[in-house]
């Protein structure tokens, strides 16, 4: 390509984007007020209705009930003569509530320390504010260690088993 001819092309893009810009920002600055706008129709005036046409009116029609029911695949047979029918009352037991859901936020695993002597681990363990050194097996508080990991411990509380991360 030619130097010249994208240097001319290149000066005839920026005035045209300089000249959409500058009707873009004169219409925007420059509009008339919105109270100078007139419509060029004149709306037609609107009846005054009175309050009797929203009364409610009787129900003239009749339903024809001679299509085929899509259940029974018959035409269905609609009698006049509906007999009434009385509810029998029926016992109902609702199942029982379920138990509480079990806040495992009491329970916290602070850490483990190694045993010098038996080489185990003893996680250190916080039950209600109460912080006890509790080796696998061992009840503290009602809550049963089952499993010492490094990083998490398996407990027993309330009939559930739950991994507890530190």
């Amino acid at each position: 390509m030619q130097a010249g001819k994208n240097k001319k092309l290149t000066y005839l893009l920026i005035c045209a984007v300089a000249g959409v810009w500058g009707i873009i920002i004169y219409k925007v600055l420059f509009n008339e007020a919105d109270a100078a706008y007139e419509p060029a129709f004149k709306s037609a005036k609107v009846a005054q209705e009175s309050y009797d046409q929203y009364l409610v009116k009787n129900d003239t029609f009749k339903l024809a009930l001679n299509y085929r029911d899509p259940f029974l695949g018959g035409i269905s047979h609609v009698s006049e003569n509906v007999e009434s029918v009385t509810a029998t009352p029926v016992n109902f037991n609702p199942p029982p509530p379920p138990p509480p859901p079990i806040d495992w936020n009491l329970i916290k695993y602070s850490g483990y320390i190694v045993n010098p002597v038996t080489k185990k681990l003893v996680a250190i363990l916080v039950v209600n504010g109460r912080e006890q050194m509790t080796a696998e097996g061992q009840t503290f508080e009602g809550v049963k260690l089952l499993q010492n990991r490094k990083d998490s411990i398996l407990v027993s509380w309330q009939g559930k088993k739950k991994y507890i991360r530190q």
